[in-house]
């Protein structure tokens, strides 16, 4: 059985979940609308950049969990899934998936975004598998920290492979993986095929110097 990978934000989605998500908040005057948005855009250029610290962004999104508090969280889940996610899911990157399933191919979800929204949206494009950035916890309860590494650049690669081993894929070999972003180098470049998808601009001039097939989709 062969392993492929999806990376999610702006490959499978037409956009930024964890941004989105922040946005949607935001649109809805759940949270300090100020304070939220200025924080939202600081940190979404730094990942357009390339220079995002994940740690510092991945405690101001966990942050708006806690902000929230379990009693009201799930609801405002699922309309953030129905009106924000469903219109993003890019209906081409859908096909793409379905072919691998078709090929009888292992498939696994790997994001920088946090587990708590991945989860959700996985179950929605019923992905079994998923890496993430995972919150932690004490008691219960969200701490606004998360557990080291987070699933960006090598600490994707590194999640990716603690995955491999306890699922029986021993290396990458026959392994594809789909992404749109240059965070994920190191992934890309530990796998035997690569795809660049609808790269931005630094992935696209490694794709075209290595030789990894791109694929722009509508």
């Amino acid at each position: 059985m062969k392993l492929t990978i999806f990376d999610l934000d702006n490959t499978i989605l037409r956009g930024d979940s964890d941004y989105s998500w922040i946005q949607f908040l935001i649109e809805k005057e759940i949270v300090d609308v100020k304070k939220y948005k200025d924080k939202n855009d600081y940190f979404f250029n730094q990942y357009n950049q390339g220079t995002l610290d994940i740690y510092e962004y991945s405690s101001f999104a966990i942050g708006s969990f806690i902000e929230i508090g379990k009693e009201k969280i799930s609801v405002i889940f699922e309309e953030y899934l129905s009106s924000v996610i469903e219109p993003m899911i890019n209906v081409y990157a859908l096909r793409l998936i379905h072919e691998h399933y078709e090929n009888n191919d292992e498939l696994l979800l790997a994001s920088a975004t946090n587990k708590i929204l991945v989860d959700i949206i996985a179950k929605r494009l019923d992905f079994k598998n998923v890496i993430a950035t995972i919150p932690e916890t004490v008691g219960g309860e969200l701490t606004g920290r998360i557990i080291k590494p987070a699933a960006l650049g090598e600490g994707k690669l590194k999640l990716v492979r603690e995955w491999m081993l306890e699922n029986n894929f021993i290396n990458f070999d026959g392994t594809t993986f789909y992404s749109d972003s240059i965070n994920d180098l190191p992934l890309l470049c530990a796998v035997e095929k690569a795809v660049g998808v609808n790269p931005d601009s630094k992935l696209r001039h490694e794709c075209i110097s290595r030789g990894w097939e791109i694929i722009d989709l509508p």
